[in-house]
C-alpha cells in the first residue's frame, strides 16, 4: 500500500511540475532533410507475424491554404537496406498544430506511375485510425491533463468518441517494449533521455456490449523525430477482449547532409 502512495503522489509531482519542467509543451523537432526507418509487424491470416519496412523524409515545407506545412514523404521498404519502392505517400503536415490536411499518393499499373491522387482534409487527421493515417498526437503533448473523457469530435468524413492521455513514460515499460523488437529485422533505436507515453484511444466505453476501443499506445523522446515504439490494440465486447493489430519500432534516423 505504502509503495503504491508513493506512486500516486510521484505522479501527481510530476504532473504539477511539468509545465515548469518544460515537458508539457513537448513535440518533435523536424528539419527538412530529416529521415527515419520505421519497421511494423502484423499478424498475417495465418497467424504468422509479417514485417515490413517504411522511410520516412521531410522533403520541403509548402503552404495548404496560405499557412506553411512540413511535406512529410514515406515510402515502404522490402528490408530495412533496401532500395525504396517507387510509389509514395506525402503527407503535408501543418506546422502550427500538427494536423495532417493533405495526402498525396501515386500508385503503380503495368509498372507505370499513374498521375498522383491528392485528398483534402481541411479539418486535420488525427485520432487512432488504421490505414495510412501517421496517427500523430495533438502536439503539443499535455501531461498532467486531469480531463480524460471521451469527446464526440468530428472529422473531415465522419464523427469519433476521441480522447488522448499523455505522461512521462515507465521507464522499465519503455525498456521491455523495446527489448521487444530487438528481437527480429533489426535492433531498435533507443532513447537517450526523457520518453514521453501517450494513449490516444476511439470508441468510447464498451457499452452496450460490442462497441469497442482502438488504442494505440506510442512513447515519443527529444533526440529523435518519430516515436520509439507504437502498439495498435483493439478491445471488443463485454470482458474487453484484448487484440493487438500491429507493432511499429523506430530502428534509423538521421539527417541528409550530416
Amino acid at each position: 500500500m505504502r509503495s503504491r502512495s508513493s506512486a500516486v503522489l510521484l505522479a501527481l509531482a510530476i504532473a504539477a511540475l511539468a509545465p515548469s519542467l518544460g515537458v508539457a509543451q513537448y513535440a518533435p523537432k523536424w528539419h527538412v532533410g530529416d529521415w527515419w526507418i520505421v519497421k511494423s509487424g502484423g499478424k498475417s491470416r495465418s497467424g504468422r507475424w509479417v514485417w515490413s519496412y517504411m522511410r520516412y523524409n521531410i522533403a520541403g515545407v509548402e503552404k495548404v491554404d496560405g499557412r506553411d506545412c512540413f511535406v512529410l514523404e514515406t515510402r515502404r521498404q522490402s528490408r530495412p537496406d533496401g532500395a525504396p519502392a517507387r510509389t509514395n505517400h506525402f503527407f503535408f503536415v501543418r506546422n502550427e498544430d500538427w494536423l495532417v490536411v493533405r495526402d498525396v499518393s501515386t500508385r503503380m499499373y503495368n509498372d507505370t506511375l499513374l498521375p498522383p491522387d491528392t485528398l483534402n482534409y481541411p479539418l486535420g487527421l488525427f485520432g487512432p485510425f488504421e490505414g495510412r493515417e501517421l496517427r500523430l498526437p495533438r502536439f503539443p503533448l499535455q501531461l498532467g491533463n486531469m480531463d480524460t473523457a471521451f469527446k464526440l469530435q468530428k472529422l473531415d468524413y465522419y464523427a469519433a468518441d476521441l480522447r488522448e492521455i499523455s505522461s512521462v513514460a515507465d521507464p522499465g515499460l519503455v525498456k521491455r517494449l523495446l527489448d521487444d523488437g530487438d528481437t527480429t529485422g533489426g535492433r531498435v533505436v533507443r532513447p537517450a533521455g526523457m520518453v514521453y507515453q501517450v494513449r490516444n484511444e476511439a470508441g468510447g466505453n464498451l457499452v452496450p456490449a460490442g462497441r469497442e476501443i482502438l488504442r494505440s499506445l506510442q512513447f515519443w523522446c527529444d533526440d529523435q523525430p518519430w516515436r520509439l515504439y507504437e502498439e495498435l490494440v483493439r478491445y471488443t465486447g463485454p470482458d474487453s477482449t484484448r487484440r493487438v493489430v500491429g507493432r511499429s519500432w523506430l530502428i534509423a534516423s538521421g539527417r541528409t547532409g550530416r
